[in-house]
């Protein structure tokens, strides 16, 4: 069985030990690997995990365009990149634009350490982009354990987001949004193209319920997604091949829908 992990985090090693405690303390939760590539490549090879797409965050508008130029010099396999766009940045589409011809695929965005919510007018610049770039979003969607509510992202919003920017193509991480699952099934699930990532999800939901929404929306619009280094990525795999799913459910969300993605073959 081909793997790709749609869902994880490393970071460069002049910022690793900094980033790694800072978003410990945070969320309250204990690491599976040290966030150095090298860490998440071994992890990796003993969950037989092939390939792998690391999203970083441009957390302020000045370390936007380092963090770009870093993600396109590093992205190569096994462990591909995603770029990322803070809202306050100013020359979004030329942004994009270099974002697009350094091979990244897309961006990575976070309402809660972004400080946005999806339906504001200072982010329409960053889905026009998107769209006009072709270039596909992965964000964080719902509760985050690191920040007290309300939270800045929920399934009403990303389902108006959708009937606003129907081209936008956009993965919602921990299924739709996390800690809102119930939410999700009413006003997401099979009826917004937007795929979800299982990220921190598996374990979370009842095996019945998490189900039900991979065969309401789809399994080819589910895509596996870990978290390292806040999950271990072998137990996840486990987790989700445990699930009774057929042969081709478990393809795509294992593979072909993120292939689909990175443009593997």
């Amino acid at each position: 069985m081909r793997i790709i992990d749609f869902h994880i985090h490393y970071f460069p090693d002049k910022i690793v030990e900094k980033a790694m405690a800072s978003l410990s303390s945070a969320g309250g939760i204990k690491p599976f690997s040290d966030g150095t590539l090298c860490g998440v490549v071994k992890t990796m090879k003993e969950a037989n995990i092939e390939f792998a797409l690391n999203l970083p965050l441009a957390t302020n508008p000045e370390s936007t365009m380092g963090l770009n130029t870093w993600a396109a010099k590093t992205n190569t396999a096994p462990v591909f990149n995603l770029g990322s766009i803070h809202p306050d940045y100013q020359e979004v589409d030329e942004l994009a634009a270099f974002i697009k011809k350094s091979g990244l695929r897309g961006v990575k965005m976070h309402p809660e350490y972004q400080k946005f919510n999806v339906l504001e007018k200072r982010v329409e610049k960053i889905w026009e982009a998107c769209v006009n770039h072709d270039l596909f979003v992965v964000t964080h969607a719902g509760a985050d354990i690191a920040f007290p509510p309300p939270f800045m992202s929920c399934p009403e919003d990303f389902a108006e987001l959708y009937r606003r920017y129907p081209k936008l193509r956009m993965v919602l991480a921990h299924c739709g949004s996390w800690g809102m699952w119930e939410r999700v099934e009413k006003y997401l699930a099979g009826k917004v193209p937007f795929s979800f990532d299982l990220a921190f999800t598996p374990g979370m939901l009842e095996d019945d319920f998490l189900m039900r929404l991979i065969r309401t929306h789809g399994a080819d619009k589910i895509l596996f997604g870990t978290d390292s280094p806040w999950r271990d990525q072998k137990e996840e795999v486990r987790k989700v091949d445990a699930l009774p799913l057929t042969e081709k459910e478990k393809s795509l969300i294992f593979f072909e829908n993120a292939a689909k993605f990175l443009g593997i073959e």
